[in-house]
């Protein structure tokens, strides 16, 4: 399987968060040491002061062409998506880089109220589709829909614990993210 389509997402949480760890948040610049946080999330909604908000995307997207849909060529597969995001960066309450007790890496991304319900209702109406999740434009992962997402939480496995820090300041608006999707 390609790198673009071996992404491992955790739709249903499958992860005991419990038994789960976050990561050191990394700040500055790619070359900062990774620096001690507390064990709270970051709050996506917190701009940096010295850039913009990133923009943080997700979309539905599926193996059949349909109407009003536009292709996205993904290595050996053409997904359709749509054009129009279902979730956002305002929908997000919080985001941490986090492992399993095994030492897997994954971004937990836990959705405010109003996100939450739009996650619901997105996740129980298209089960086999996948989510494009996109930061400033750029893929970071795509992963599929498993079943109703009811708690509001979305966990999507990362390759390495650098990228799960670098996509959660990514989201934060902490340095640009880098663009190559997880993989399983």
């Amino acid at each position: 399987m390609n790198r673009h389509s071996r992404l491992i997402a955790c739709i249903a949480p499958v992860f005991v968060l419990a038994a789960c760890q976050p990561l050191p948040r990394q700040q500055g610049g790619a070359g900062a040491p990774a620096a001690q946080q507390p064990a709270a999330a970051a709050q996506p909604t917190q701009q940096a002061r010295q850039a913009p908000a990133p923009k943080v995307e997700f979309r539905l997207a599926q193996a059949a062409p349909g109407k009003g849909l536009q292709a996205l060529r993904v290595d050996n597969q053409t997904l359709h998506y749509q054009p129009a995001p279902v979730l956002a960066r305002d929908d997000l309450a919080s985001v941490t880089p986090m492992k399993t007790k095994d030492g897997r890496p994954f971004v937990h991304l836990q959705f405010n109220q109003a996100g939450a319900q739009k996650l619901a209702q997105i996740t129980r109406q298209n089960v086999g589709k996948s989510l494009l999740f996109t930061i400033n434009g750029q893929l970071v992962g795509m992963p599929r829909i498993g079943g109703a997402i009811n708690d509001g939480a979305l966990n999507l496995s990362m390759n390495s614990e650098a990228q799960a820090i670098d996509v959660t300041n990514a989201i934060i608006g902490h340095e640009a993210v880098k663009a190559s999707p997880a993989g399983g």
